[in-house]
């Protein structure tokens, strides 16, 4: 009975230790912030210019918006904030925190939520959920935030569909002269026709991240573009296809679209507020850049291509000479694919969720999600590829084995 006994302390005390050495293990992600204050050109000619009290990391110069703040979920977030500039200032984040961490500019609720010219502070939190979110000054917050004082915090999931290319914008207006009006309006502070343009190589498929830190409701528009709008929260999530290329924005709004660049060119990007890219009466000026998108490289990088063939640009799984699109696959090649469980998202989404539904759960056609035909291989990709009577298509026509791969990948993360 004692060495029993003896043995269950030791196994309880191993587990103790281990549960201790996770706790200690439990990734960190420090920043040291202060303020800069400078002047920023918001246009050239006619000249136009803004005083902004910006956000700053150690060893570099403000910017606004301020610099982005990225962690992954379940880390430990230590935010060493210090004034210093001659006003109060605080740090506030969207989303979830203690309250000793809100940073709400309310001095009489605590002075750790309001930093005096000279104070430091450390905002510490766990990140808890993933998303973009915003944070910003909470002191006055109608003039601190119309001085510059907001950035971008990113709660990355691991686990999100990877992008090739991440494209932040903050949507703004500014009131030059304290008159009340409105003097400029700008895509991350630059007014047209001095924008500051964006860059993508045809193929890619773009993360855009569209952020609202003014009082107007926006409108952004891509021209040649069709996007679809993504959970700003989970990023495997697309809340609604939007053909027509234009979201509305409102004040301290968070919106993710995802598109693929398929047409070299340079295409407009502005806001469709109309009164907000003509300033001064005059157009172009105002809330509008433009989005190049460069010829694709020769040799592309296995994301390029993957884009590529998402839009019939490219086979990804070549045919022996002589043989056509219907041909017949050997089934132990077929077997092998392994595929991309974040592509075969977006292409279920895309080609199989009108008839099997969201997360497979089966709707006009049967449901996928946990069905035995997925371990299956012969039985699934017969059925896949030559389809089955008239309710289900041939899809060797339209999608490449290595595309449907790639979704089967995908409904096997289901239950």
């Amino acid at each position: 009975m004692y060495t029993l006994m003896a043995g269950i302390l030791v196994s309880v005390l191993v587990l103790f230790s281990s549960g201790l050495s996770l706790a200690r293990e439990r990734s960190v992600k420090e920043f040291n912030m202060s303020v800069r204050e400078k002047v920023i050109t918001l246009l050239g000619e006619p000249k136009k210019e803004a005083t902004v009290w910006a956000y700053a990391l150690e060893g570099e110069d403000g910017s606004v918006p301020g610099p982005v703040i990225r962690v992954n979920v379940g880390d430990l977030v230590r935010v060493h904030f210090t004034n210093t500039h001659t006003l109060p200032h605080s740090i506030h984040f969207h989303g979830i925190h203690p309250f000793n961490m809100d940073g709400n500019g309310q001095r009489a609720l605590g002075k750790e939520q309001v930093q005096l010219p000279g104070e430091s502070y450390t905002y510490e939190f766990v990140a808890v959920e993933p998303g973009y979110y915003l944070y910003h000054c909470h002191f006055n917050t109608a003039v601190h935030i119309d001085h510059g004082m907001y950035g971008l915090f990113v709660i990355e999931d691991p686990t999100w569909p990877k992008a090739d290319r991440e494209l932040i914008t903050f949507w703004d207006e500014w009131d030059l002269n304290g008159d009340g009006k409105e003097d400029a309006h700008t895509i991350n502070t630059r007014s047209a026709p001095d924008y500051a343009p964006f860059e993508v190589t045809r193929g890619e498929r773009v993360r855009l991240v569209l952020a609202n830190m003014g009082w107007d409701l926006h409108t952004p528009h891509l021209h040649g573009q069709t996007w679809d709008l993504i959970d700003a929260g989970n990023l495997r999530t697309i809340r609604a296809k939007n053909p027509n290329g234009v979201v509305s924005l409102g004040p301290a709004e968070i919106k993710i679209v995802e598109f693929i660049a398929r047409h070299e060119g340079t295409w407009l990007f502005h806001c469709h507020v109309v009164p907000h890219v003509a300033d001064d009466g005059q157009y172009p000026r105002g809330m509008l850049t433009i989005l190049r998108v460069r010829p694709g490289s020769v040799e592309a990088s296995p994301s390029d291509k993957q884009a590529q063939r998402d839009i019939g640009m490219e086979s990804p799984f070549p045919k022996k000479e002589g043989e056509t699109t219907g041909q017949s696959y050997d089934m132990t090649q077929l077997a092998s694919l392994v595929g991309d469980r974040d592509r075969g998202f977006d292409l279920y989404a895309a080609k199989c969720k009108s008839c099997h539904a969201a997360f497979a759960k089966g709707e006009y056609g049967p449901k996928l999600a946990g069905n035995p035909i997925l371990k299956q291989p012969d039985r699934f990709w017969g059925t896949v590829l030559n389809g089955r009577g008239q309710n289900m298509p041939a899809w060797k026509e339209e999608l490449a084995p290595e595309q449907i791969a790639d979704i089967l990948a995908w409904l096997k993360t289901l239950h």
